[in-house]
């Protein structure tokens, strides 16, 4: 018996994957430790290719004119942005959950440990 015990003692620290019983781990969701991302205002006026950088390729672009709107796919949310003209300037981001009826989180919390 004291050998099971052994087995399931812990050394206090949390460990942010789960095991979820086939052999794979995935992620337990953000962790808590993670720095908060920037605020959208170190990329809104400023040209778009700062923003890709920071976050990758977007996951969809769409043309609107001369004008683009981008969404990009991270872990926990997405991120949209308007950008004018197309390859231009960012003029908004906000962002969005994965799923609908998810709550949606801010861009520094949505882009934290980036």
């Amino acid at each position: 018996m004291g050998l099971l015990l052994a087995g399931c003692a812990s050394d206090g620290s949390k460990d942010s994957r789960y095991d979820d019983g086939l052999g794979d781990q995935g992620s337990a969701g953000p962790s808590v430790s993670a720095a908060p991302g920037p605020e959208p205002t170190a990329f809104e006026g400023r040209p778009v290719a700062g923003l890709t950088r920071f976050l990758g390729e977007p996951a969809l672009v769409r043309r609107e004119g001369e004008n683009a709107f981008l969404r990009y796919d991270l872990e926990n949310c997405r991120v949209f942005a308007v950008v004018v003209p197309a390859g231009g300037t960012v003029t908004s981001l906000s962002t969005g959950p994965l799923s609908h009826g998810a709550m949606p989180l801010s861009f520094s919390a949505c882009t934290a440990g980036r």
